[in-house]
Order: structure tokens, then sequence, then C-alpha cells
């Protein structure tokens, strides 16, 4: 392939052109420059008389109006210039001392300490909960972390904590305007050298669009709409997208839009795939989406996939093509081999990290601690736990409930005393022995300290105060305001089977906590996640026990707002709609400023927790959030991930890329 401006030397230089938020921001706002103007211009008025009256001195308002507003664009644009230039200063300066850096670190070598290559990572995951292989479809956490190997996605997050994005396929956008995208293709990035790649052709732009049009269309082989495409309202957030040339891409949003990259090539899901595999797995056919179990992959990451056996293991091994090197240009990755294995039961995983069958597992504290006590050279490493636990309901007035006698959930009342009967605390108690904290909404967890409420805060809202009495008390008035006991009808509850199995006893747990809390029968089917998310898409969800969601897309809940409560939206299952909630999240999506972001959001809170005072109950969320895990590991000291592998979750890619194996190590099993 024929490498244009200067091959791979410019790309570099792309990919380490550095994006702060201020400068994104920036380049965002600049098409809203003009809008003061037409504020202070106003409208004209119906009435012929009152127009003749004021014209001459409205005309002449107009007119200064008109002339302030000019020159304050011209004021901003000067300043915008002199900051962007400032900026282009700093990112050349930048841009040349990490030349000079690479270029040393190159010439000298990689130190003593620097990763080594070899080795088997052999982890547990719960890869028998998977939903599909089909990279646009497929969201189950463990599939995640398996795509994630897999494959790469346009450009991605560096640290989320940060609000740091790098190249991945392609380099950090240009921003010449506030709509405009444009991105250069890593001249390097390759398809795997596999079916129905053979070869390992380069990435195109033409690739990048025919994965951006699937995402958008949202349709199956057949062109019906498929509600398994659950990014399709944040991809549609792309208004156009062109080829300019071979590695050249660029794209437009529909006006200035605040969560342009974080809810496209930024989400979590944002996989990118062969065109060959999209039309022959997706578009031809649906197998895909029909047939789950069989390995279909077309992507271009650090590992091609050899066998997946549901019950069993999850097999990748080292993609000896792979077209990204490390800090010192050696070739990526280090791993020889990926080796997931199915385990649920933390006794049996427990037994296999001692036993050093398992390099390590992420477990409840007290098995940490074991772990810890018996083997103090063993690694600790303790994260917020990005796998939100909450409860679903469904307000769809249409399904007709378990019983056909009418849907519950659409008295609010009753969703709110189930809400408040979930007792936090004993969830946390019962689930991770103590190390969790509540956390109000899935999008916002209790690590999200910029837009979630305090802990203190929270403990003051019905649902999150540690006063049981208060609650119970509570929960009693808005059920028997409701007068559902009196009709004798149970409530039907969905519980996932891997949460039972994980914590055996949790459902009949939760199943006591409600019925003692709200004197109503609660029957509780134990079913595999395939089956929620099919019956959320068909609108004929029960309702869930408190157990796990996937974590937050973005520090910013922005995105998922948009898609999740707005009607219409993809994410939208719970036939959610509240004027208000949509006015603020359509807001959020215009609003540059952070602080006036945290404001709308605060409102929002306010909504979904059922505690704003125009909307009360009827506002409540159908997903209010439980609690999110003090997430802890323990890991053998072979075993090397990057500091910030699995901050904030979806962070799948930084440990497969760059997870080493020291097998010179003394302990490590031969």
């Amino acid at each position: 392939m024929t490498e244009r401006h200067d091959g791979r030397n410019y790309w570099q230089r792309m990919k380490r052109k550095q994006m702060s938020r201020r400068a994104l921001l920036r380049a965002s706002g600049r098409a809203g420059v003009g809008a003061a103007g037409l504020a202070l211009v106003g409208c004209g008025d119906d009435d012929d008389d009152s127009v003749a009256q004021v014209a001459q001195p409205q005309d002449q308002q107009q007119q200064a109006a008109q002339q302030q507003a000019m020159q304050q664009e011209a004021q901003q644009q000067a300043a915008d210039q002199a900051a962007q230039q400032a900026d282009e200063q700093e990112q050349t300066v930048a841009a040349a001392q990490q030349d000079q850096q690479e270029q040393q670190q190159v010439s000298a070598g990689p130190p003593d300490s620097a990763p080594q290559y070899g080795g088997v990572m052999r982890r547990a995951s719960t890869i028998e909960t998977h939903d599909y292989w089909d990279p646009h479809r497929g969201v189950f956490g463990p599939t995640q972390f398996m795509h994630s190997m897999l494959y790469n996605n346009f450009i991605r997050w560096k640290n989320k904590e940060n609000s740091e994005m790098e190249a991945d396929i392609a380099a950090l956008p240009e921003i010449p305007d506030a709509t405009t995208y444009i991105f250069q293709i890593n001249p390097r990035a390759a398809w795997h050298d596999a079916y129905p790649t053979e070869g390992g052709r380069n990435i195109t732009a033409e690739d990048i669009i025919a994965n951006i049009d699937r995402n958008k269309a949202g349709v199956d082989s057949t062109g019906a709409e498929d509600g398994t495409f659950l990014g399709q309202t944040s991809w549609q957030k792309i208004a156009t997208a062109e080829a300019v040339d071979e590695l050249t891409l660029k794209t437009t949003s529909d006006g200035i839009d605040s969560t342009y990259l974080g809810a496209t090539f930024l989400r979590p899901f944002g996989w990118m795939a062969a065109p060959e595999a999209i039309r022959e797995w997706g578009l031809d056919s649906d197998v895909w989406r029909d047939d789950p179990s069989t390995l279909r992959v077309a992507g271009s990451g650090p590992f091609i996939a050899e066998s997946y056996e549901p019950t069993e293991v999850f097999i990748a091994n080292r993609n000896p093509n792979y077209w990204k090197d490390d800090q010192w240009g050696r070739q990526l990755p280090y791993v020889d081999r990926m080796e997931y294995y199915n385990l649920f039961d933390e006794t049996a995983i427990e037994t296999a990290v001692r036993s050093k069958e398992l390099d390590g597992a992420w477990l409840n504290i007290s098995r940490v601690e074991s772990l810890l006590n018996d083997f103090p050279q063993m690694q600790r490493n303790t994260v917020g736990g990005g796998f939100t636990i909450m409860i679903r309901g469904n307000f769809n007035p249409d399904w007709p409930g378990e019983d056909g006698l009418g849907n519950p959930w659409v008295d609010r009342r009753l969703w709110a005393a189930y809400h408040i009967a979930t007792d936090r605390y004993l969830m946390i108690d019962t689930v991770y022995l103590g190390s969790a904290k509540p956390s109000v909404l899935p999008e916002i967890p209790w690590f999200s300290t910029f837009f979630t409420p305090s802990q203190e805060d929270m403990s003051q809202i019905p649902g999150f105060r540690p006063d049981r009495q208060a609650e119970l008390q509570m929960v009693n008035e808005l059920v028997d305001a409701t007068g559902f006991r009196d009709t004798g009808r149970s409530i039907g509850l969905f519980a996932p089977d891997v949460w039972e199995q994980r914590y055996p006893g949790i459902v009949e747990t939760s199943k006591n906590m409600y019925e003692s809390a709200m004197g109503i029968t609660f029957d509780i089917g134990i079913d595999p996640y395939t089956v929620l998310l099919q019956r959320l898409v068909e609108g004929t969800f029960q309702g869930q026990i408190p157990c796990w969601t996937n974590p937050p897309d973005d520090l910013d809940p922005t995105t998922r707002w948009l898609a999740g409560l707005i009607p219409g939206g993809s994410l939208n299952f719970y036939s959610y709609e509240n004027p208000r909630a949509t006015e603020i999240a359509n807001e959020m999506k215009v609003t540059l400023d952070l602080e006036a972001k945290k404001g709308l959001a605060d409102e929002m809170i306010e909504i979904q927790l059922g505690i704003h005072p125009d909307w009360g109950w009827e506002g409540i969320s159908p997903g209010p959030g439980v609690m999110n895990p003090v997430s802890n590991e323990a890991a053998w000291p072979w075993y090397h991930v990057i500091p910030d592998g699995y901050q904030f979750a979806h962070q799948g890619h930084k440990i497969v890329e760059e997870l080493w194996i020291d097998t010179a190590h003394e302990e490590y099993p031969a």
C-alpha cells in the first residue's frame, strides 16, 4: 500500500497530537459564537399599529444590537484564535519533546524492567454469560472482555477518569469547526490474517463507514428494525461520514454536541469489524445474531480467536501480524495466549488461584484478604467496581403483566415502594461483605464524584436512608395508597441464573426482603441474561431483583440519558417518558460548560429518584441504582498489568494489549 504524508512518520505525529477537554470544548463551541446577537434582536409583533409606532427606534436598537453582537463575535474569534495558537504551540513543543524521548528510548533499547514476551494469561470469567459474537450487538460484560482481545476501536479512551483519549485505528481528530471531525487512519492498521480477511488487508476509511452505516441503520438481514443494536441512538449522532481518501475519514455531527465523540467512536462497544464479515454474517444472513455460540470473528486486534467452549474456556492466540508497537518500537502484544475459564463459584476460583492454575482473580474482600495473608508475595489491586447493581422495572402500559391483569408498575407509587423496600445496606453486606457503597443511578456510580451526590447527601434520600424503620413506614404508606394488596395479586420478577450461582441464596434473600417489607407475594424466575435482553427488546420485561448491569458509558451521563430516558431512544426499553427529563437530556447535549451541566444533572437526579418538587413519584426512574463494589483483586507477582487497566471499567483493551507475564519469575508455574 502506498503511504501518504510521509507514511508512518506522519501518522505517528498525528497519533501524538493531544486533545485536551479545553481544546475540544472550544472547537465544539465555535458555531455558537453568534448566538448572543440573535437573542438581542428579538422577534416581531403581529400588531401592525404597534410595529409602525416603534419601527424607527426598534430599527436603531436592532442595528446597535447587531453591531454589538458582531463586535462580541470578532472579540471571541480573536480570543479563540489566540487560544488555539497557544494550544497548537503547546502541542508542537510537546510533540517535539516526545519525538526526542521516543528516539532516545528506541536507540537505547528497553531496560531490564521492560515487559517481556511470552506466557499464557489464565483468568476466570463467566464466559457462558455471553450474548453475541456480533461486535455491534454484543454488550454483556464477559463478551466485552473477549471482544477487547479481538477488535480495535477507531479511537479509544486512554484514561476515562482524566478524560484522556488516544489513537487506536485512527489518530485523534482534527476539529476545524464545531461539527466537523477529520481522522487519519494508521497506514499499518490491518484486519486479521484469518477468514474472512485472509492476507490481513489494510483498514480503509470505507471500512469504517461500513461500520457506521450498519450501526446507524440498526436493521437485520431482511431490512427489518432490530432492537438488539443497542447503540443505534448514539451512532445516529453521526450526520455524515465521507472517505476523503483511502486513509482519511471526515464525519460531521448534526449541530453542536458535547457528547459526539463519547457517544460514537469512544462508546464502550464501538468495535470496528471487517466489512467482509458484516456482509456475510450480518447483512446477507443473521447468523451473528441467531447463532451466538459459534465463534465468528473478523477483527484487527492483538489476538486471534482459536476456540470458544461456553461452559469451559475461551482461547485466543497472539496476532503475529499485529500492527501496533510499544514505546521501544517492539511489536505488541507481549503475551502468547489468552485463556478465559468459565468459573462462577468463588470457592472454585479461589482454589484455582491458590494452586496457581489462575494468575489472579477479582474476589470478595474476605477471600482476597485470605489469599494475601497466606501468600504475602501476591499483588493487590483495588478499584471502584464498574458493574453497577441495580433494580429494573417496566413502565410499558401495553404489557398486561405476568398474570394478564395489567402492568403493576404503571402505578408509580408501587414502583416507588419497591425501590424504597430495596435494602441497599443489606445487599452490600450480603453480596460484597461490606466492600461496596450505595449508588443512586447506574449512570453515576459512587466513584463518579463530579456528578453523583455524596454518600452523606445520599443517606437523606428515600431508598438510601440507613434508618430502615423510616424506609419501611414509607413503603407501607405507598403500598396502602395503591390498594394493590387488596387485589390478591402477586408480582413476577426476574433474576439472572449467574447471579444466583455467584452468590448462592441471594434470590431467596431478595424475595424475603421484598415480601416482608411490602406484604406482597413475589414470584422470582431464574433465567439466563439472554432472556432478560429479549424481554427488554419486546417490552415484556417484568422487573428484576438487584443484580448486575453494564458499567457506565462515560463519566458524563448525558449520552446514556439521551439513549435511555427519551422516547424512541435505543436504550429506552422501559417506556419511560418525562417531559422535563427529556428537556434536561437535550439541554445537556449542547451544554459545554461542565458546571452548568452538573446543575442540570442535579435536577435530573431529583426527577429520577422521585424527590423532585414538581414531579414526585411520577418522575421516578425505572432503573435506580443499588450499589457499586469496591472491587478487590489478588494476583501472583508474575502477572503484570498497567496501573489504570481496570479504571472505570470498559478497559479490556488496556489489559490485553499491554499485559505481560514474567515467565522467568521464580514462582511462575513451569
